[in-house]
C-alpha cells in the first residue's frame, strides 16, 4: 500500500511539473551541440550587475565543436564584440521563439564571409549586423558556427539562450531540455535583518546545519530574537549531475506560519530588468565581503517580474513575546528541494535606531534628488535608488596625483540603478589640455575606475552608476603598444598570425586602426588578453616588404601610432 501511495504521489508531482512546462514546444527543438549537455551555468544565476540570461554548456574544455541550429529558422542578428558574448549569433524560428549562441570561435563559411565583408566595409572588427529577412535561412541540425571562448568568456563553452521572438524576453532553457539533476540545492547561511522605521537596527549571520533527512536548521536553539521588523536573506546554490559547478537556483519560497509570504522563480525575465539584481541581493554584503545573499523581501523600487506577490520591505512588527515559524524552501527546476525552518520571537520593544547617517538628508527613490555646494554638483534621477536612503557627503583629503579633494557621495554599499552625472571643480590648477581631465572613483583610497571626463563651465563631469568616493584626475598618457611574436624587419612568411599587445593606464582603449601599406586590415581584438591578432592567411599580400601601421586611442583621445616593416 505504501509503495502504491508513493508511486501515486510521484505521478502527481511529475504530472504537475510537466503541466507547468506544457506551454513550451519542447518537441520542436534539438540540442545546440552533439555532445551531452553538461552545464557550468544556469539561467538566472547571480552575476555582476545582471542575472545570467541563459545556460552555459560545457564544450569539454576545448574550442571548435559544431554548433547546430536547434530548429528551422533564419539568422536575424550577428554581433562581433571583444566584450560580452563575443562572436554571437541570433536565429529566429518559425514557432515564436528565437535562439542565441554566444562566445563562438567563428561562424559557418557563408556567414563568416558575410561578416568579414561587412567588417572591411565599415573598417571595424566590432560590428553588429541585421541581415534582411530570408538572407540566411537555416535548417534544424545545420552547422551554423563553432564553439569558442570569445568575448568575456572565462573559458571555452557555449552561452545559449531561448527568447520569445515577440517580446525578446528570455526564457529558462531548462524548460525545453532535460538536463540530469538529482541533487537538491544547498543552503549556506541565513542573513537576519532587524529594521525600525526603515533604519537597520541589526544584521547578523546564522550558520545552517543539514540533518540526515536533507533538511536544514539554525545552529543553536533555532530561535531568532527580534526587536523591530525582521527581514531575511539566504545564500544558496545548486549543483547538477555530472558537474561540480555551483549554479543558481530556480525557486526560493518563504512562508510565515504556513502562509506564503515571498517567492522568487526564475522562469523568464526581460533584459530591461536585469540590473535589478542589485536590489535582489544584499549589495552591501557583496561590496564589503563578496558574499552574495538573496534578500527574501522586495524593496520599493525593485521592478523585477520574477516575484510572486512582491512581498514588502520586511515582515510586520511582531507582538511582544509572540513566536512565528519561518519556512524557507529552495528548489531546482527538477523539483529537488531543500528546506529550512526556524522561529522568530519578539523579545522587547525597539527603541529609535541610532545610525551614523542621522543628520544627513534623505534621498527618496520616488523623486529626483539634488546635492550641490561650491565644489560639487550631482543630480540623481527618479528611480536611481531602490529605496529611500540617507545621503552621506564628506570632503576628504587630497590624493596623490589628483586635481581635487576626494568627495564622498553616499556609500559605495548602496546600489544605483540609473546613470547620473558627477560634477567636481578642480582645486589644483591643471596647466595642460583640460580635455584630459576626468572623474575617477576610489576604493579604500586607491583609484579604481574611470567614470568619464568632460570639462564644462569650470567643472569636470563624469557619468557613473555607483556611489562612493570620486575625485578629478588627469590622463595624458597614450596607450602602450608592443609586438609579441615579431619585431620591426621580421620575416613573417611562415607565420600564421601577428600579435600585438595593447593596454592603457586609466581611461581604457577606445578605438584602434590597423593598416598595411595604407589600407585597413582586419585585426581581431581579444580584450581579456589585451591582444590584437592579425591572421596573415586571411589577407592577400604579395611577397616582399610591407608596412604594418597601427593607431591606438584611449577614451580621452590620447593616441599611440607605431609602424613595423614586415617581410613576406
Amino acid at each position: 500500500m505504501l509503495r502504491v501511495l508513493s508511486l501515486l504521489l510521484f505521478f502527481v508531482f511529475t504530472h504537475q511539473t510537466l503541466l507547468s512546462q506544457s506551454n513550451y514546444p519542447v518537441e520542436d527543438f534539438v540540442p545546440p551541440l552533439n555532445i551531452p549537455m553538461i552545464l557550468s551555468g544556469t539561467f538566472g544565476e547571480l552575476r555582476t550587475n545582471h542575472f545570467h540570461s541563459g545556460i552555459d554548456i560545457k564544450t569539454q574544455g576545448r574550442e571548435g565543436l559544431p554548433i547546430i541550429a536547434i530548429a528551422d529558422g533564419e539568422v536575424y542578428r550577428i554581433k562581433v564584440s571583444p566584450y560580452g558574448y563575443g562572436n554571437a549569433l541570433y536565429v529566429r524560428h518559425y514557432n515564436g521563439y528565437s535562439s542565441v549562441y554566444g562566445h563562438l570561435k567563428k561562424y559557418n563559411k557563408v556567414l563568416q564571409n558575410y561578416v568579414k565583408k561587412q567588417q572591411y566595409k565599415k573598417e571595424s572588427f566590432g560590428i553588429e549586423l541585421f541581415p534582411a529577412r530570408g538572407s540566411f535561412k537555416v535548417k534544424q541540425g545545420d552547422t551554423i558556427a563553432w564553439s569558442g571562448n570569445s568575448g568575456g568568456s572565462g573559458g571555452p563553452h557555449l552561452h545559449f539562450e531561448i527568447r520569445s521572438t515577440a517580446t525578446e524576453k528570455i526564457i529558462n532553457p531548462l524548460f525545453f531540455y532535460d538536463i540530469k539533476d538529482s541533487r537538491a540545492p544547498e543552503m549556506i547561511d541565513l542573513q537576519f535583518y532587524d529594521f525600525l522605521d526603515g533604519d537597520l537596527l541589526e544584521s547578523s549571520k546564522y550558520n545552517l546545519v543539514k540533518d540526515k533527512k536533507g533538511k536544514y536548521h539554525l545552529a543553536g536553539e533555532g530561535v531568532i530574537e527580534v526587536r523591530g521588523e525582521p527581514g531575511f536573506g539566504l545564500r544558496t546554490f545548486d549543483r547538477l549531475d555530472g558537474a561540480s559547478n555551483k549554479n543558481g537556483v530556480y525557486k526560493i519560497k518563504m512562508c510565515v506560519n504556513d502562509d506564503k509570504y515571498y517567492q522568487f522563480k526564475m522562469e523568464t525575465f526581460a533584459f530591461s530588468e536585469t540590473r535589478y539584481i542589485n536590489s535582489h541581493i544584499d549589495y552591501g554584503q557583496k561590496a564589503c565581503c563578496k558574499r552574495v545573499v538573496n534578500k527574501l523581501f522586495v524593496e520599493p523600487n525593485n521592478r523585477l517580474s520574477v516575484y510572486e506577490g512582491r512581498g514588502s520591505m520586511k515582515l510586520p512588527k511582531l507582538p511582544l513575546d509572540s513566536l512565528k515559524t519561518i519556512q524557507i524552501t529552495v528548489s531546482d527546476i527538477k523539483g529537488n528541494t531543500s528546506e529550512l525552518e526556524f522561529k522568530v520571537k519578539r523579545v522587547a520593544a525597539a527603541t529609535s535606531a541610532q545610525t551614523v547617517s542621522s543628520g544627513f538628508p534623505v534621498f527618496r527613490h520616488s523623486q529626483t534628488n539634488f546635492f550641490k555646494n561650491d565644489k560639487v554638483d550631482i543630480v540623481l534621477p527618479e528611480g536611481a535608488l531602490y529605496k529611500d536612503v540617507y545621503f552621506e557627503y564628506a570632503e576628504k583629503s587630497n590624493c596623490t596625483g589628483c586635481y581635487s579633494s576626494i568627495h564622498q557621495f553616499g556609500a559605495y554599499e548602496i546600489p544605483i540603478h540609473k546613470y547620473y552625472n558627477v560634477k567636481i571643480k578642480p582645486d589644483i590648477l591643471f596647466e595642460g589640455d583640460k580635455s584630459k581631465l576626468a572623474i575617477a572613483s576610489f576604493k579604500k583610497g586607491k583609484r579604481a575606475d574611470f567614470e568619464g571626463g568632460k570639462f564644462e563651465n569650470g567643472y569636470v563631469v563624469g557619468r557613473t552608476r555607483q556611489l562612493g568616493d570620486f575625485a578629478v584626475v588627469a590622463d595624458t598618457i597614450p596607450p602602450k603598444v608592443k609586438p609579441i611574436n615579431f619585431s620591426n624587419g621580421s620575416k613573417v612568411s611562415k607565420m600564421k598570425t601577428l600579435k600585438v599587445r595593447i593596454g592603457d593606464n586609466f581611461s581604457g582603449i577606445d578605438t584602434y586602426y590597423p593598416t598595411i601599406d595604407g589600407k585597413w586590415v582586419l585585426m581581431e581584438y581579444d580584450a581579456k588578453n589585451n591582444l590584437l591578432i592579425l591572421k596573415l592567411k586571411e589577407i592577400e599580400l604579395e611577397q616582399g616588404e610591407h608596412e604594418l601601421k597601427l593607431m591606438v586611442k584611449d577614451e580621452l583621445n590620447n593616441k599611440s601610432t607605431v609602424s613595423y616593416r614586415i617581410i613576406l
